[in-house]
C-alpha cells in the first residue's frame, strides 16, 4: 500500500505528521520508504522543535561533524517529550540565567549536546524516562555546565538521593506527602516535589532556579548586589499576595520560585514560606539577572547589574535595568512605595532613592 503513495507525498504530508518513534518504525519495517527517513529529515524536525520550544540559540546539536542517524534520532526524540512548561523553566529560563552567571562553557551559547555523551547515556527511550521529565531534560546539558570549576552534572547517589555539584537533594513522591499538604495539590510527576535539607520545593524546576540564583552565583566577574530591603508585617494582605499569589510572566513580569522551611517535617503545622521572583535574565537578550526575595516579612531586591555613576545618584539611574523590573512587580502588589521609598538601602545600592 505504501508503495503506491509517491515519495513526495510521504515527504511533505505523511512523515511530518509522525512522531519520532513512528519514524523509526517506518525505517525499520517499511522497506519501500525507509530511505526517506534520513538524518537530514530529522535535523529539520529538530530545528522545528527548537523553534517551537524557543530553544533556538540555547541548545543545539553538533553540526560540525557528520551527523549520524542514531544521534539525531535521540535528540529529535527527547525534544518531543513533555509539554512546553518543563522545557520553558528547565530549558529556556534556566539556561539563560546559567549564561548570565557564567556556568556555561567559554564558547557560550548554544549548549551543544555531544553525540558521544548521548550515545553513551541515552541507550533507549526507557533510559530517558527513568527520571522525571524535568530532571531528564536538565541531565541532557547539566554535564556541560560548571560552577567554580565543579561539574553540575546530575548524578544519582546510592541511597536514592541525587546530587548536582555539591548540592544533594531527594525527590518526594506524591504518596509521601501527608493529606492536606499544599504541595500535594497540583503535584506534577514530570516536575516533582524536591527535598533539600530543611527546605521543601514544589518542583524540581523551582529548586533548580533558586539554586542558580543563590548557590551558583559566584561566576568570575558576575557579582550579586543586594540593593534594597523593605520590611512589611507578614500578615499584611499585600505581602501575603506577593508571597503566595500565582504569577505569570505576561501579567506580572516575573517568574515565581516558591519554597518553604519545615525543618524536614512534612507534617509541620506552621511551615515558613518563601518566594523568589525572577524579574530579569530570562527574556531574549537580557544580560542582567535581577530578582525579588520574599520571606518572614522582608522584601529584598538583588541584581547582577553593575551600578552606574556614584552614590549620590538616584537608584533608578544607578540601576537602570533592574529598577523598572522591580518596580513593575512591586507595583502590581501595592508594595512599591514601601520597598523603593521606605526600604533600607544596602551596600549594593548606596545612593539616593528614586
Amino acid at each position: 500500500m505504501s508503495d503506491a503513495v509517491p515519495d513526495e507525498v510521504w515527504r511533505r504530508r505523511i512523515l511530518p505528521s509522525l512522531l519520532v518513534h513512528e519514524l523509526v518504525c517506518v525505517r525499520a519495517t517499511c522497506r519501500a520508504k525507509s530511505a526517506l527517513v534520513t538524518a537530514g529529515l530529522l535535523v529539520e524536525r529538530i530545528d522545528a522543535s527548537l523553534a517551537r520550544l524557543t530553544l533556538t540559540g540555547l541548545i543545539d546539536i553538533d553540526r560540525t561533524a557528520p551527523l549520524s542517524l542514531t544521534y539525531v534520532l535521540r535528540v529529535a526524540y527527547v525534544l518531543e517529550q513533555g509539554s512546553s512548561q518543563e522545557w520553558r523553566r528547565v530549558g529556556v529560563v534556566f539556561i539563560r540565567l546559567a549564561a548570565i552567571y557564567r556556568l556555561t562553557p567559554a564558547s557560550g551559547l548554544p549548549l551543544v549536546l555531544p553525540a558521544q555523551w548521548l550515545m553513551a547515556n541515552l541507550l533507549s527511550k526507557t533510559t530517558f524516562h527513568q527520571l522525571p521529565l524535568a530532571m531528564a531534560i536538565y541531565r541532557l546539558f547539566g554535564h556541560i555546565l560548571t560552577s567554580q570549576g565543579q561539574s553540575l552534572a546530575l548524578q544519582q547517589a546510592g541511597n536514592g538521593a541525587y546530587r548536582i555539584g555539591n548540592v544533594s537533594f531527594g525527590v518526594v513522591q506524591l504518596s509521601d506527602l501527608p493529606h492536606g499538604n499544599d504541595y500535594a495539590t497540583g503535584y506534577q510527576r514530570t516536575d516533582p516535589v524536591i527535598r533539600w535539607d530543611n527546605l521543601l520545593y514544589p518542583s524540581f524546576s523551582s529548586f533548580l532556579l533558586r539554586t542558580v540564583l543563590v548557590w551558583w552565583r559566584h561566576g568570575v566577574g558576575v557579582g550579586r548586589r543586594h540593593v534594597l530591603t523593605g520590611r512589611i508585617i507578614d500578615n499584611d494582605p499585600r505581602y501575603r499576595r506577593l508571597l503566595t499569589e500565582a504569577m505569570s510572566e505576561q501579567q506580572h513580569g516575573g517568574i515565581a520560585v516558591d519554597y518553604r522551611w519545615d525543618g524536614r517535617n512534612l507534617n509541620h503545622a506552621n511551615p515558613t514560606y518563601f518566594r523568589c521572583v525572577s524579574v530579569s535574565g530570562f527574556r531574549p537578550g537580557e544580560r542582567v539577572a535581577a530578582y525579588v526575595e520574599v520571606g518572614v516579612g522582608d522584601i529584598r531586591l538583588l541584581t547582577t547589574e553593575r551600578p552606574v555613576g556614584d552614590r549620590s545618584q538616584p537608584l533608578v539611574d544607578r540601576y537602570p535595568i533592574s529598577m523598572p523590573r522591580w518596580r513593575a512587580v512591586l507595583r502590581h502588589f501595592g508594595v512599591e512605595d514601601d520597598v523603593i521609598n521606605r526600604g533600607r538601602v544596602l551596600g549594593g545600592g548606596d545612593g539616593v532613592r528614586g
